[in-house]
């Protein structure tokens, strides 16, 4: 039997790896090749995993914690989709606050289960002003250990997707290339934009191309990786909107997304990725902003019809405790409510710090 090959994604939160991924998959579908997908989080109700099966392709979620600490349910999942789906290809979205992908998932993979998988290149998203946030402004609204972590995931990739080229002009584009090899070493840096689909096509050539060997595995100080993880709390709710009246969906998301980026401003507590879900029966769509100035954006140019319910998924990164954050959501579902006339009912919410990583494995790459 032909091994499936995967294809682990990285990068930091708002970096643009969900959107990344979709358009992957569509270029993947359209070459005539089987996709499954594994997302990953913290928590669980992702907004990823509903991005995914609205595709058409097979999605696995590994929650309650990175992929590093989950390899056992990664690896169970991994094999669902291949015994129930075949794949030629499996991409899996790591969380966007983990690193040491390289030690703790591909090592393992390579040492121990060669006979069923082969591994893509190590991939990892970027963004224009995330870098700029972390490398070149003296502030950034996030603790020294969050910088750390962002370092380290750019340091352990094979391939950097630096996303988002359509809203930067071709010098700014190498300067950003610059930036990242002045800070990451001599990792190859791939220009892309997943919103209008420029290098999609040459990054998935990659993706299929011959598999990896691997490289070396990087020093992590876990200590430092941990604070880093702990800096962020993280929400994740799922909500009904119904209301007696058809309502506008996009008006509600935008609405919802605004209240709550406004109460974290009022509370001096920094976005590192907010995005929503809304849901009705002829489809869904998501918008996201991924920093405080951020402009928030749907994923698509889709207009939903009014509708008298709806579900929304919120998946909240920020930095503040777990019960502010929880009480920030909930004043912006209240707020939320009063504007716009519909009954929101929160079904399921959590909030929560992240444990500290205690990964599976954690194995030096072999001279190869």
């Amino acid at each position: 039997m032909a091994k499936t090959r995967i294809a682990c994604v990285g990068g930091f939160l708002g970096a643009g790896k969900t959107t990344v991924l979709a358009s992957a998959v569509r270029e993947l579908m359209s070459r005539g090749l089987r996709v499954g997908v594994i997302t990953n989080d913290q928590g669980n109700n992702l907004v990823d995993t509903a991005v995914m099966r609205e595709l058409g392709v097979p999605a696995e979620e590994v929650g309650g914690g990175c992929f590093c600490c989950r390899f056992d349910d990664f690896l169970a999942h991994a094999g669902r989709i291949c015994e129930q789906h075949n794949p030629h290809i499996i991409l899996a979205e790591a969380v966007g606050s983990c690193t040491d992908l390289a030690a703790t998932v591909y090592e393992p993979l390579r040492r121990f289960h060669a006979d069923r998988f082969d591994l893509a290149p190590l991939s990892v998203v970027v963004e224009p002003d995330r870098l700029t946030q972390f490398f070149r402004q003296a502030e950034s609204g996030f603790p020294t250990a969050v910088s750390y972590l962002f370092e380290k995931q750019l340091a352990e990739a094979e391939l950097i997707l630096l996303n988002k080229s359509d809203l930067i002009d071709p010098a700014e584009g190498d300067e950003f290339s610059r930036m990242l090899q002045e800070h990451a070493g001599p990792i190859p840096v791939h220009l892309m934009s997943a919103r209008d689909g420029s290098g999609i096509a040459a990054w998935v050539d990659q993706l299929l191309g011959e598999p990896t060997e691997g490289g070396s595995t990087l020093d992590i100080d876990y200590e430092l990786y941990g604070e880093a993880e702990a800096a962020l709390a993280w929400l994740n709710a799922t909500v009904d909107a119904v209301a007696p009246r058809p309502f506008a969906p996009n008006s509600l998301g935008e609405t919802v997304i605004g209240q709550i980026r406004q109460n974290c401003s009022n509370a001096n507590a920094t976005i590192a990725h907010l995005k929503i879900l809304v849901a009705t029966s002829s489809g869904c769509d998501r918008i996201a902003i991924a920093a405080d100035d951020a402009r928030a954006e749907w994923s698509s140019d889709t207009e939903f019809t009014p509708v008298s319910e709806a579900s929304i998924i919120i998946n909240a990164r920020v930095n503040t405790s777990a019960e502010r954050l929880r009480e920030i959501v909930e004043q912006a579902l209240a707020s939320s409510a009063e504007q716009t006339g519909e009954t929101l009912t929160v079904q399921d919410i959590q909030a929560f710090l992240p444990s500290p990583p205690k990964p599976r494995y954690r194995l030096q790459a072999q001279s190869r």
